[in-house]
């Protein structure tokens, strides 16, 4: 019993002296919040973390959405998944010391292998209900310009970018000072610095809505994109704006997955007087055609007869993106499948597109194994695929594989040994079709634009 109590007696000394001689720990005094811009572009979506604990994922050309801590010391990171891998891969973590009030941005740029971190670190801004102006902060993010300075002319639709008018003068990874601009609709453009005649980018007039915060930003476009560069109002909330490029426009192709429907022939009026394709025949993938901002109404008929119609099918398209028309179906009952096509290259894995078309499977087992390995011991890729769905993109890591479809619960092949070699990188578009014998599928690879 002495024992114990002069053990109680010692700890209790301690502790009394450790509050006398004053806490060490820190004492937060206010909140800080902080946004994540992802500039790498090949980059797959990016994790980001606060110490262990994730904020949010982030994709390229993006931004998180702000989060508020207090004003202390924190480490954070970004994370990426490389296909073939059980965990995720930390690529570059950055300390910061937060001091209350201000908001911080960390610019991930650079490439996925060797990552370039920027800190930006700005006074929070508020606005008032009467508050009739937005506030507007300008960067340069675009790796294939990042030996070049910009100029930014930010004005009202139809004034010219004169000397001296410029809004930012910026090197990579570079933020301007904030600017307030009365809500209305702005033009953005880039030239070389010091001359507003050697124009990189104009944007479309965009309509920007009062008491928003942005970071107006270029990155460099990519094959999801239509045009080289590619201006986004970042908000500190959260969110982006596009100025969409003056020069560019939206593309769109047409494949042919509906066997019955025969050649066809396709026009784009009900009078059936404005062809846009002919001779449009089964497996047939178009090239890309630019398109405009619209609503457009098909028409598919057999080829050279106007007499029956054998698709009637609608289409929108807003600006920006490379879509493809698919007409599917069988027996009489066709219908298209309008997408935006995913064919952005990333530095993690292969990309597949996969598109099963079968009127003769309705579900279907993917097998993608080491070349010359039996599947008799392997489990699907993915099981249980729903034909003429849509669905993601899938990653795989590089190396050669043997493709077979199966019918779903079987290890039948209807499709393959299919050879597929893949690196890094690589983007597959893979479309299964039926063929004339109805217990075999043929799998058809299109090379990507």
């Amino acid at each position: 019993m002495k024992r114990t109590g002069l053990l109680l007696a010692l700890t209790t000394g301690l502790l009394l002296g450790a509050c006398g001689g004053g806490s060490q720990l820190p004492v937060a005094t206010g909140k800080a919040s902080i946004t994540a811009i992802n500039a790498i572009q090949g980059s797959p979506e990016m994790n980001f973390l606060i110490e262990e604990r994730a904020i949010g994922q982030v994709r390229y050309q993006n931004t998180t959405a702000p989060d508020s801590y207090d004003d202390l010391d924190y480490t954070f990171s970004f994370e990426v998944f490389f296909a073939g891998d059980l965990t995720l891969t930390r690529i570059a973590s950055q300390h910061i010391d937060f001091v209350a009030d201000q908001h911080y941005t960390i610019l991930a740029g650079g490439t996925i292998a060797a990552p370039v971190l920027t800190v930006w670190d700005v006074p929070q801004r508020t606005f008032v209900d009467t508050d009739t102006v937005f506030q507007a902060r300008f960067s340069h993010a675009s790796n294939s310009l990042s030996a070049t300075t910009i100029d930014v002319y930010f004005a009202l639709d139809g004034v010219a970018p004169v000397l001296g008018e410029q809004v930012a003068t910026l090197n990579i990874g570079e933020l301007s000072d904030a600017l307030d601009f009365e809500a209305d609709d702005y033009v953005v453009t880039i030239t070389t610095s010091g001359d507003p005649t050697d124009v990189l980018f104009t944007s479309r007039p965009t309509t920007l809505l009062p008491r928003t915060i942005m970071v107006v930003t270029p990155f460099d476009g990519d094959a999801n994109d239509t045009s080289p560069l590619v201006v986004r109002g970042l908000g500190v909330l959260g969110g982006a704006v596009p100025f969409h490029d003056s020069l560019a426009s939206s593309t769109v192709q047409f494949l042919h997955t509906a066997k019955e429907m025969n050649t066809s022939d396709v026009y784009d009026d009900a009078a059936l007087s404005s062809q846009i394709l002919a001779d449009h025949a089964y497996r047939d993938l178009t090239a890309d055609a630019d398109i405009a901002v619209g609503n457009y109404e098909y028409f598919y008929t057999p080829a050279g007869d106007t007499t029956i119609v054998s698709l009637d099918t609608n289409f929108s398209v807003a600006l920006g993106f490379h879509y493809r028309v698919t007409a599917v179906g069988s027996g009489g009952v066709y219908s298209t499948i309008n997408t935006i096509m995913d064919r952005r290259s990333i530095d993690t894995a292969a990309k597949l597109l996969y598109f099963p078309s079968s009127n003769n499977f309705e579900l279907t087992n993917l097998y993608i194994v080491e070349a010359g390995t039996s599947i008799d011991d392997q489990f699907p890729f993915r099981a249980g695929i729903v034909s003429r769905l849509p669905g993601p993109s899938l990653e795989l890591e590089p190396g050669n594989y043997d493709v077979y479809i199966t019918e779903f619960l079987s290890k039948v092949a209807l499709a393959g040994p299919f050879p597929l070699n893949v690196a890094l990188g690589d983007v597959v578009d893979m479309v299964v079709y039926d063929t004339d014998d109805p217990a075999v599928l043929d799998i058809v690879v299109y090379p990507i634009p």
